[in-house]
């Protein structure tokens, strides 16, 4: 009896060897992964994202190391994860990757095996020539996106350009202004690819639910945030119930709006229910507000608007107004709006942040407790100012091809984010394409110590967690990413969790020796020492989903603190403005 337990411990031991061999390969294999590919699950927070890749080495003990398609290889602790995915194992002569097995660079897919491809002539630019004639297509990759205005006339034509961009391919684009739809034809170089055939029918958010529950569309676009029971119907819709909200919906890019006034007019800033009455009519002579005496000129644009739809929500119905039934001065684009506020001392307008220029003047907003918000790129990145929202797309249908890189792209290639820098060719009835209206979601770097909250009741009640953080921001610079929770709890929502992997990927690119910090906030329900505690328990779920996809090893230390209630960003007289001060800021040390 004795000697049977050793015998039984060396033979699962040899099994274990050999499984290894015969699926994993060797670690040096790391830069060419032939071995399974697995997923593992966190198990010291539930609500981690999991790691998916190919396993590429592990030491039977202590670790697992993963190559994934977003961060390369990784190094996880066997004891912090388990399996939760199936594997999947290769044909011969067939490597996992990414997207699951496929042929080795210098070879192709066909009939199910993996070949050498048949010589072709060396292109030295990999951007088609927009002026060189194209051949005729052979065959199509349909897709159809339906859904918000502001997303798909203001986003999507940047986002399948830089798409185009990066797969070598030509863009064709067609617009029909009568059924709201514009069709992109984007087309490679080899004559023998499919064509990629991308209709966008900018009919408005609330229309997205219905396209995709009537599957006239595989993907949705929104300028609003979709409810659970709206992001359930889309799950069923597609038969993947249950279903994660962060696994449907993805944010593309975020939007402003800003409210100007001339160069010469006095007022500098307003409360949101000021604003709403001057367009409501309720207040009509600027010396109400401390301005100069004269009637208030309104200047609005006509026709749909995905800009008005956030002044309509976040402005008007927040404070219980509808917008004047007469408006003098009516406008059919941003552009002559501006033009028309620019040249009266006495207009007062609303536009996209991204069209603001300096021939009118933004306004400040103003709470009731007396935190001022200017909109700028990094106050919109980081959603501190008011107007800001997001912009998003929802993918519950699982997808394949074209389709399937361009989510891809969309959510995890830095190049989606420098889209909006892009210069598109014109299209439409007038030659101009529609200019964008969002805000890219782009790592900033600024100065931040929020010195205008500094004598809130807030930050007075607790002057230690003040100093602290004086002490800290003397030092550090913050990063434009900020991570917000829901109301008592540490879970990420759907931006945050994207921004998890956004900021990775930022460390692994611009490596650095300085300290990164973790500092968290809260509302101003509760006491000091609950809410410190509550903000620091939020900036350690941050620090957990960093380390698991290795931040940690492209920065000198990865530190947390919470400051609890001080120095909110907005006012927690509403339930969106303690939504804002739930939130994790990053700084990075000098």
């Amino acid at each position: 009896m004795r000697s049977s337990f050793p015998t039984r411990t060396m033979i699962l031991a040899l099994l274990s060897v050999w499984f290894l061999v015969r699926f994993l390969g060797e670690p040096s294999q790391a830069q060419n992964p032939i071995g399974l590919k697995v997923m593992f699950c966190s198990k010291v927070n539930a609500n981690a994202p999991p790691i998916s890749g190919t396993l590429v080495g592990n030491d039977s003990t202590t670790y697992y190391r993963v190559y994934t398609e977003n961060y390369g290889e990784i190094t996880v602790r066997r004891a912090d994860v388990e399996e939760c995915g199936s594997h999947v194992v290769c044909p011969a002569r067939q490597e996992a990757g990414p997207a699951g097995c496929a042929c080795p660079a210098s070879q192709v897919m066909q009939d199910g095996h993996c070949v050498s491809p048949a010589p072709r002539p060396v292109v030295a630019n990999t951007t088609p020539d927009p002026a060189a004639p194209a051949a005729p297509c052979r065959s199509f990759e349909d897709l159809a996106i339906q859904g918000s205005g502001t997303v798909g006339l203001g986003v999507m034509p940047f986002l399948i350009q830089a798409f185009a961009n990066a797969n070598a391919m030509r863009v064709a684009p067609t617009d029909d202004p009568k059924t709201l739809t514009r069709i992109y034809q984007l087309q490679g170089s080899s004559p023998d690819a499919a064509c990629f055939r991308v209709t966008v029918r900018s009919t408005g958010s609330d229309t997205a639910k219905d396209a995709i529950v009537d599957k006239v569309a595989k993907i949705g676009m929104s300028s609003r945030d979709y409810s659970a029971s709206e992001i359930g119907v889309l799950a069923s819709a597609a038969g993947r119930t249950p279903l994660v909200r962060s696994e449907v919906e993805q944010v593309v890019a975020l939007d402003a709006v800003v409210v100007v006034v001339n160069r010469q007019n006095p007022v500098g800033a307003l409360s949101l229910c000021q604003i709403a009455q001057i367009f409501a009519g309720r207040i009509r002579d600027w010396r109400e507000l401390g301005g100069r005496p004269g009637t208030i000129n309104l200047q609005v644009r006509l026709g749909p608007s995905g800009t008005f739809e956030t002044f309509q929500s976040l402005v008007l119905k927040t404070c219980g107004a509808e917008l004047a039934r007469t408006i003098a001065f009516t406008h059919g684009s941003y552009d002559r709006l501006l033009a028309a506020v620019a040249s009266d001392e006495m207009s007062i307008g609303f536009a996209p942040e991204a069209l603001i220029g300096k021939n009118v003047k933004p306004l400040r907003l103003r709470g009731a407790c007396g935190v001022e918000q200017s909109a700028s790129s990094f106050s919109i990145k980081t959603e501190d100012y008011p107007l800001a929202r997001r912009l998003f797309i929802f993918t519950p249908y699982p997808l394949e091809g074209y389709a399937r890189r361009l989510v891809d792209f969309i959510k995890a290639d830095d190049r989606a984010d420098d889209a909006f820098g892009l210069s598109l060719p014109a299209v439409g009835e007038d030659g101009a394409e529609v200019p964008h209206s969002a805000t890219d979601q782009k790592i900033e770097i600024a100065r931040d110590d929020h010195a205008e909250s500094a004598r809130l009741q807030e930050t007075e009640a607790d002057p230690i967690a003040r100093r602290r953080f004086v002490e800290t921001a003397a030092q550090a610079d913050r990063l434009s990413i900020t991570y917000r929770f829901a109301f008592g709890s540490e879970d990420l929502d759907t931006k945050a969790r994207q921004d998890i992997q956004r900021f990775a990927r930022y460390l692994q690119k611009n490596p650095t020796s300085r300290n990164v910090l973790l500092a968290g906030f809260t509302d101003n329900v509760g006491n000091e020492t609950a809410n410190v505690d509550l903000a620091r328990k939020r900036a350690e779920a941050v620090r957990r989903e960093l380390a698991a996809l290795g931040a940690w090893r492209y920065a000198r230390d990865i530190q947390v603190e919470g400051f609890g209630k001080i120095l909110p960003v907005a006012c927690n007289d509403t339930e969106l403005g303690r939504q804002k001060n739930r939130r994790v800021e990053v700084f990075l040390g000098r």
